[in-house]
């Protein structure tokens, strides 16, 4: 090896060393892992045992894989993240206080799927105080103290394909300008409404869009409201609110609350079906189904003619 060669070389390896390693765009958890295996990377071979510390290892913008189905702990992300199981498995968070997940860094797209949150005395399932994007598909969220999933930023939540049930208070609670797409989703057995869409920040839009879901057993489907200076739109389409006090609610404290159903059902509520008051504006296409509730509408409901 000439002199030349032996100097290039040293300098190869001392760059090399002058950079950290690079973080895994994709780690792993498992019922047989060690949380000691994240400084290697939560390797497939060697993974840890819960999500902060493969939290901890993998990459912005990486994803973290549950191998098989266990609790995995509580977690607070706080890097743009997808935390999924293996196909087949639902992979746990029992948390019994606070939040299973907790999400407050800005502009971070987050995205759990498979997963099932249970709370055994914590409040929220997730909460979103800061960040750009929540994706939650395939999901069970339960069993929370007050809501199961609560967002109060600007943010885009997206819910798909996912049940929210026996929540103390609200399944999903938005604020503050938040945006919502939930489709084909269950809420089941809430003490509050399934959907609670509040302006309450003076100069927003909370915005609500609803899709093929079912709501039952819950106090009510879905309540819009907004104060002052606010504005809140929820639609509703190919949606049934079933057995609950309330079917769907709009309600105004003198902001701009409106609500619109579509080709959907209230039927069997023991208060109302249709529900509007004060500000509250409530449009009906004309093509849905309200039926069987102790009283069907309440309030003045506003005919929606197609275009």
């Amino acid at each position: 090896m000439t002199r030349f060669t032996q100097v290039a070389l040293a300098s190869a390896v001392l760059g090399a060393l002058a950079f950290p390693a690079q973080a895994a765009q994709r780690v792993f958890v498992a019922s047989y892992g060690s949380d000691a295996n994240a400084g290697a990377g939560c390797l497939l071979n060697a993974p840890c045992r819960g999500f902060t510390a493969a939290h901890s290892a993998v990459d912005a913008g990486g994803e973290i894989v549950a191998l098989d189905a266990a609790g995995y702990g509580a977690v607070t992300i706080t890097k743009s993240v997808t935390i999924t199981a293996n196909p087949g498995y639902f992979a746990g968070i029992a948390a019994s206080t606070g939040n299973a997940v907790t999400i407050a860094t800005p502009g971070v797209n987050v995205t759990l799927r498979s997963l099932n949150l249970n709370g055994t005395g914590a409040s929220y399932g997730v909460q979103m105080t800061n960040g750009s994007r929540l994706t939650i598909e395939n999901c069970v969220i339960s069993n929370f103290d007050e809501e199961g999933i609560r967002v109060t930023t600007p943010a885009a939540l997206r819910v798909m394909d996912s049940t929210i049930r026996d929540n103390g208070w609200n399944g999903i609670y938005l604020t503050n300008g938040a945006t919502a797409s939930i489709n084909t989703t269950r809420f089941l057995g809430n003490g509050n409404y399934s959907v609670t869409n509040e302006g309450n920040s003076a100069d927003t839009t909370t915005t609500v869009a609803i899709v093929d879901s079912i709501m039952m057993n819950n106090w009510g489907g879905t309540y819009t409201d907004a104060v002052a200076g606010a504005t809140a739109r929820t639609s509703i389409t190919r949606t049934t609110a079933s057995n609950n006090t309330f079917g769907f609610a709009s309600l105004g404290t003198d902001g701009t609350s409106v609500t619109t159903v579509s080709n959907s059902m209230a039927t069997g509520n023991t208060a109302y079906g249709l529900y509007q008051s004060d500000s509250g504006v409530l449009e009906s296409q004309g093509n849905n189904t309200v039926r069987n509730n102790a009283g069907n509408t309440s309030g003045v409901i506003t005919p929606a003619a197609g275009i």
